[in-house]
């Protein structure tokens, strides 16, 4: 079942790649992670939803040591069912629910020593309170090194006959969005994680022509991601080179239960 599309990024070799985090159905369930996936080249019947069931061959790769890391094998992927809202999100909760928490400062200190088989790099991580939205302009060096990407794409002869079928060109987003909180280890120092959703850059794109943008930004990935209401958990992950970085890959917001709802009161 998938859980998260991380944004697209272009690769060094000028290939558009995106990272996929999801659990693995069965009686032992598990986090996996799917990389890398060339979405907007995927057949129209092989593209997937979040909460949606595929089946996928995959290979271990060559060189990342993260257990939950897989290659998808092209042309592999077959979509299945889409597991739905139905009785407050309950199959989403239920199947969630079994992968376990973990603190974020406790996924740092495993991983000090670097990946292993038998060090996590994917966790479901609750934050003590609902976590401050920031936003920045990212690095010039870095920008001007993605578009140098992008325009050497958008050079390159198209794969397809029909101009009409053409994919939109790769757009550079130039805000990085973090999520600034504390987890629920008692000595937290805090934690400031870049959010890869790529849920946060459609919003953007849906917002950026408002003068208010960042204000639109926080009501959508605080007021309502994290509402009282809500029993909000972080899909969090590392970086395959630097695995004590953790990134934000994503949200689960389900609503409280009734039990919930009775201990808040």
């Amino acid at each position: 079942m998938i859980l998260v599309k991380a944004a697209p990024v272009l690769t060094p070799a000028l290939q558009e790649s995106m990272c996929v985090a999801a659990m693995r159905l069965g009686s032992q369930p598990e986090w996996i992670r799917l990389h890398p996936v060339p979405f907007r080249d995927l057949a129209d019947d092989s593209k997937f939803r979040k909460y949606q069931e595929i089946t996928v061959r995959v290979k271990r790769p060559r060189s990342d040591r993260r257990p939950e890391s897989w290659v998808p094998i092209q042309g592999s992927i077959q979509t299945g069912s889409s597991i739905g809202l139905d009785h407050g999100w309950s199959t989403r909760r239920e199947r969630i629910s079994s992968l376990g928490e973990r603190t974020m400062c406790d996924l740092i200190e495993r991983n000090r020593s670097g990946s292993g088989p038998q060090t996590h790099s994917l966790s479901v991580v609750r934050a003590t309170e609902p976590p401050e939205l920031l936003i920045d302009m990212r690095d010039k060096q870095q920008l001007d090194k993605w578009r140098e990407r992008a325009k050497a794409i958008s050079a390159q002869p198209s794969l397809f006959e029909d101009p009409e079928d053409r994919r939109s060109p790769f757009e550079i987003v130039p805000w990085r969005f973090r999520y600034s909180y504390r987890c629920l280890e008692p000595h937290c120092n805090g934690h400031q994680q870049t959010i890869v959703d790529w849920e946060a850059v459609t919003l953007w794109r849906h917002v950026r022509d408002n003068r208010n943008w960042k204000d639109l930004m926080r009501k959508k990935f605080v007021d309502e991601l994290w509402a009282p209401d809500r029993d909000t958990v972080l899909f969090a992950g590392n970086m395959e080179q630097r695995p004590r970085n953790f990134l934000v890959l994503g949200v689960f917001w389900p609503p409280r239960t009734e039990i919930q709802q009775s201990l808040l009161g």
